[in-house]
């Protein structure tokens, strides 16, 4: 059985992002061992994906316990294909180490300027990479040059690409996404007993401390005038920021504790609810069950958006525009 492991240490947008090469690599080869080196917050999501074998959970600031954990899997087991695609420095100085026939990662190319000059650097150094991997991709970050070289720049289509040249048939391109079960019936309880009709999500979370009041103030009509025939759910995110505590004044608020949806304040406007804290498995069956979702660029309701064929709002800056579209789904 050839063995596989996988580098995806990051945000839970990013796995999701990364999700149809899960399935790529299995239906290429069912006997494909996979091993997914995940962080201990998207594990919560990596477990429901069935075309993984085995986890390695690295948790944050805990590099060497990490090593010390794992030091059988990642150092003892030979495997056929390694893959580098969560971009941190530690995972890059793991891989170094690991024994796999061929490697392959995604080099970042970094543009800076020190004292007027300009420079550039990359993540793994040049050096290092042709030395430690034998199957790469440059991906240069100047956000101004993407028109001519989207190839390059598009992060699934980087994935794509190394896939192929590993011999991959590229069978799938969707995001993938996989509800928790454990969830569902409290998000259907809560349904039943507040939203009982379409809606649409908006999400806030601490993106929107880059925002400027006016900004805010124009997504507020915004959300005023969807209201007038719309039921709105304005979901938000673990982290505070800026303008929380005024959507906690305007509209009736819920909160997830203990397990359960319980109501926070005493307002009365029915068409809009903010539901705060909610676990990402659960806030999946909102992002499901939405007509439309819009947020701020935030990852995991851009990716898993399309893996429910789901329309997508994004408000971003017009100068993160081409930034921003490496993360679009294929």
């Amino acid at each position: 059985m050839d063995k596989i492991i996988i580098f995806k240490s990051d945000m839970v947008g990013d796995l999701i992002n990364f999700s149809p090469c899960l399935k790529i690599i299995k239906d290429n080869n069912r006997d494909y061992h996979i091993t997914l080196i995940c962080s201990d917050y998207n594990f919560q999501v990596a477990k429901n994906y069935p075309y993984v074998d085995e986890f390695i959970i690295f948790r944050r600031k805990s590099l060497f316990i990490n090593i010390f954990k794992n030091f059988r899997k990642l150092f003892l087991t030979k495997y056929k294909y390694l893959l580098q695609f969560d971009g941190k420095n530690s995972s890059y100085f793991i891989s170094y180490l690991i024994r796999s026939k061929i490697k392959s990662t995604i080099c970042f190319i970094k543009h800076k300027k020190f004292f007027g000059i300009n420079f550039f650097t990359s993540r793994p150094s040049k050096y290092l990479l042709k030395v430690f991997y034998n199957n790469f991709i440059f991906c240069d970050e100047n956000y101004t040059n993407d028109q001519n070289n989207k190839s390059s720049t598009h992060y699934q289509t980087n994935y794509f690409n190394l896939l192929k040249e590993l011999n991959f048939n590229i069978t799938h391109k969707k995001n993938l996404f996989f509800l928790d079960r454990s969830y569902e019936k409290i998000y259907n309880q809560f349904f039943d007993q507040f939203i009982k009709h379409k809606y649409l999500l908006f999400h806030f979370d601490e993106r929107w401390n880059k925002y400027k009041v006016v900004d805010y103030e124009n997504s507020l009509k915004i959300i005023n005038e969807i209201s007038k025939k719309n039921k709105l759910i304005i979901t938000t995110g673990v982290k505070d920021f800026t303008f929380l505590k005024d959507l906690n004044k305007k509209f009736k608020v819920f909160n997830f504790i203990n397990n359960e949806i319980v109501s926070y304040n005493s307002a009365n406007i029915v068409n809009v609810m903010v539901l705060k804290n909610l676990p990402v498995n659960l806030l999946s069956y909102f992002i499901k069950n939405a007509e439309k979702n819009i947020s701020s660029h935030t990852g995991f309701v851009i990716q898993i958006s399309p893996a429910f064929n789901k329309d997508i709002i994004d408000i971003i800056p017009k100068s993160k525009n081409e930034e921003l579209d490496r993360w679009i789904p294929v």
